[in-house]
């Protein structure tokens, strides 16, 4: 049967318990659940008990929150993070959700920024630059943007451009200010140049 093999006050929060089952980290409580708790340190607690405490701590809160807000659609650590700190979380009990949810693979931000480029270029392209900036904002780490990148082949762009020019041709009275809108978008000028070349031959 698991047992509480430790309980610690929280570093970051001192009013807040972290109980360790088995070894591991199981769940945290503020003081006052706590002293009314019973728990201690060799006590055996059932699977039920377990889950019980999970659910009616703050960390079960939060996590069963975040589960909630991933279940919309895919999220970045970043987005989490925000989420559960704009609901007043402590950052312990942040920090704790998130690696939770990483271990769990609910959150996983090389497959987010995959996903994120994959959808944009099958429904609405955009160039390199723009993508970079989107993941930005959604905070994903450089190295993590490079290598999402790889997937994106200067033929996608090039075709990508292809599309948008096809739509916008008509709405610019001159290949100038097409240029200058294409440019808008982050394209590179050499890739507008021969996707505009490939329209007009």
């Amino acid at each position: 049967m698991p047992v509480v093999t430790d309980i610690k006050q929280q570093k970051r929060d001192s009013s807040r318990y972290s109980v360790f089952i088995d070894g591991a980290y199981a769940f945290g409580l503020d003081g006052l659940d706590f002293s009314a708790s019973s728990l201690r340190i060799g006590q055996n607690l059932t699977i039920a008990e377990i889950e019980d405490w999970q659910s009616r701590s703050e960390d079960g809160k939060a996590y069963n929150a975040a589960v909630h807000y991933l279940s919309y659609r895919q999220r970045s650590q970043a987005e989490v993070r925000k989420y559960l700190k704009g609901k007043d979380y402590n950052d312990d009990t942040v920090e704790l959700t998130i690696d939770r949810l990483i271990e769990l693979g609910m959150i996983d931000d090389a497959a987010f920024a995959s996903s994120w480029i994959s959808d944009r270029m099958r429904l609405k392209p955009r160039s390199r630059f723009k993508l970079v900036a989107e993941l930005r904002e959604k905070g994903i780490g450089a190295d993590i943007i490079e290598a999402s990148l790889s997937e994106v082949s200067r033929d996608d762009e090039l075709e990508a451009l292809r599309g948008i020019i096809a739509k916008k041709r008509r709405s610019y009275d001159s290949e100038a200010k097409l240029v200058n809108y294409l440019g808008s978008l982050g394209y590179n000028y050499d890739l507008i140049k021969e996707a505009v070349r490939d329209e007009t031959t």
